[in-house]
C-alpha cells in the first residue's frame, strides 16, 4: 500500500478485520432487541425484522455497499407493514439505516464511494419516513413540501452520522498509514543490516584472499628456492626458511584477526592492528627477501589519512608485488613510486613480465584493487606498457566525502 495516499483515493481502514467480529455481534444483537422492544404491539414482527436487520449487518465490513441496499430494501418493506393498526416505529427504521450509512462511509474501499453511498443512504432515509407515513394515511395526502420539510429535518441526523463516521475514517487511516510507514522503516532497516553485512563479508574476502595469495605466493617461491639451495648453498636456503617463517607467521596473525572479526558480535569488535603508510616499505622490503627485486621511491610526506585509505594503499602495493612475484619470470624486477600530494595519494607499480592473465580463472586480485580505489572515489588503471611489462597505477583523492569514509 501507498504511503501517500490521497483524500479522494484514501483506502479503508476498515479492513483491519482483527476483532471485528465481537462488535458485529454486539450491533446486530442490540439491532433485533431493540426492534423487538420497539415494536412491542406485534413483537414478532420487531424480532423478525431485528433478525434479519441484524444478520444482513454482521457483513458491513466487508460489503458496506451491498448491506445498505438490503438494509434499505427491508426498511422500506417494513415500513409499509401495519398490523393491527401498528407499524414498526419509525426510529427503529433510521437506526437500522443510519448503520448501514455508517458502515458506507467508514469501510467502502474509496473516499468516492464512501460519500456517494452515505448521500444515496441519507436520501433513502429522507424519502423512508414519508413512505411510512402515506402508506399509512394513503398517498392522496403526498405533498412535495411536506417531503421537502422532512428531508431537511433529516439534514441535521445524517451530519452527526457522517461526522461520526468520517472522524472513525480519518484515525483509522491515520493508524493504518503509522503502522505501514513503521512497517516500511523496519524492512528498510533490515534491508540496510543485510547490505552491511554482506559488504562486510566482501571486505572481509577481500582481505582474507590478500592476505592468501601474498603469503603462500611468497611461500611457495621461498621454499622452491630453499629446495634448490639446500644442496649447494646452506646459508640462502636457511634465510628462505626464515622468510617462510615470518612470511606464515604474519599471515597466521592477520587471518587470526580476521576470523575474530567474524566470530564478534554486538557493536565493539576486536581491534586490529592499523595499517600505516609508513608500512609499505615493510611491503617492498619483504618482496625483496623473496626473491624480487624492488625499487621504492616516494615523494612528500605521508600524510594523515583514515585507516581504509591506508589500507588501500598498502594492499595496492602489495599485490601489484605479489602479482609479479607470479607472472613476471625469471629474475623479476619491479618499481614501486608512491606520490603523496594534498590532495591525492599516487600509486605506480611496474614491472619487468607480462603481468595476470587476463583470462586467469578465479582471479580476484585486480578486481579487488579497482574496488579498493573505486571506494574512495578514485581511478586505477591496470595493463600491459608498450615496452613491455606491466602497469598499476591508481589515485586516491584525499578530498570530499569519498576519502573522508573509514572502512573498520
Amino acid at each position: 500500500m501507498s504511503e501517500t495516499h490521497t483524500l479522494s483515493s484514501m483506502v479503508s481502514p476498515a479492513l483491519t478485520r482483527g476483532s471485528g467480529l465481537l462488535g458485529d455481534l454486539v450491533v446486530s444483537g442490540s439491532v433485533a432487541a431493540l426492534s423487538t422492544w420497539w415494536w412491542h404491539q406485534y413483537r414478532l414482527g420487531g424480532l423478525l425484522f431485528g433478525v434479519l436487520a441484524g444478520l444482513v449487518l454482521m457483513w458491513r465490513r466487508h460489503r458496506p455497499i451491498t448491506v445498505l441496499v438490503l438494509v434499505a430494501v427491508l426498511t422500506a418493506v417494513t415500513a409499509t407493514i401495519e398490523v393491527n393498526g401498528t407499524q414498526l416505529h419509525d426510529g427503529m427504521l433510521l437506526i437500522t439505516v443510519a448503520t448501514a450509512m455508517y458502515a458506507v462511509v467508514v469501510h467502502a474501499s474509496t473516499l468516492l464511494r464512501a460519500a456517494v453511498g452515505g448521500l444515496g443512504g441519507w436520501l433513502f432515509a429522507s424519502l423512508l419516513l414519508p413512505l411510512q407515513n402515506y402508506s399509512r394515511a394513503g398517498w392522496s395526502t403526498f405533498s412535495l413540501e411536506e417531503l421537502t420539510r422532512g428531508s431537511g429535518l433529516l439534514l441535521g441526523y445524517g451530519a452527526v452520522v457522517w461526522a461520526m463516521a468520517l472522524s472513525v475514517r480519518y484515525f483509522g487511516q491515520l493508524n493504518l498509514n503509522t503502522s505501514e510507514r513503521r512497517q516500511s522503516a523496519e524492512r528498510e532497516r533490515r534491508h540496510v543490516a543485510q547490505i552491511a553485512v554482506a559488504e562486510e563479508r566482501a571486505r572481509i574476502a577481500r582481505e582474507l584472499h590478500d592476505i592468501v595469495a601474498h603469503s603462500l605466493s611468497v611461500i611457495i617461491l621461498q621454499a622452491n628456492g630453499a629446495a634448490y639451495a639446500f644442496d649447494h648453498d646452506q646459508q640462502r636456503a636457511r634465510e628462505a626458511l626464515r622468510t617462510i617463517g615470518a612470511t606464515g607467521s604474519d599471515a597466521l596473525e592477520e587471518i587470526r584477526q580476521l576470523v575474530e572479526l567474524l566470530r564478534s558480535a554486538g557493536d565493539s569488535p576486536p581491534d586490529r592492528t592499523p595499517v600505516a603508510l609508513d608500512q609499505i616499505e615493510a611491503v617492498v622490503q619483504r618482496a625483496r627477501d623473496s626473491g624480487l627485486t624492488a625499487d621504492l621511491t616516494v615523494h612528500g610526506t605521508p600524510p594523515e589519512v583514515p585507516g581504509g585509505v591506508a589500507l588501500a594503499v598498502y594492499r595496492i602495493v602489495q599485490e601489484s608485488l605479489t602479482n609479479t612475484l607470479k607472472h613476471a619470470g625469471p629474475a623479476p624486477a619491479a618499481t614501486v613510486i608512491v606520490s603523496y600530494r594534498p590532495e591525492v595519494i599516487d600509486i605506480e607499480v611496474t614491472d619487468s613480465g607480462a603481468g595476470p592473465k587476463a583470462t586467469s580463472p578465479g582471479g580476484h586480485g585486480l578486481v579487488g584493487m579497482r574496488e579498493r580505489v573505486a571506494l574512495y572515489g578514485g581511478t586505477f588503471a591496470a595493463g600491459p606498457k608498450p615496452d613491455g611489462g606491466w602497469l598499476v597505477h591508481a589515485r586516491i583523492p584525499l578530498t570530499g566525502a569519498a576519502a573522508r569514509a573509514v572502512v573498520a
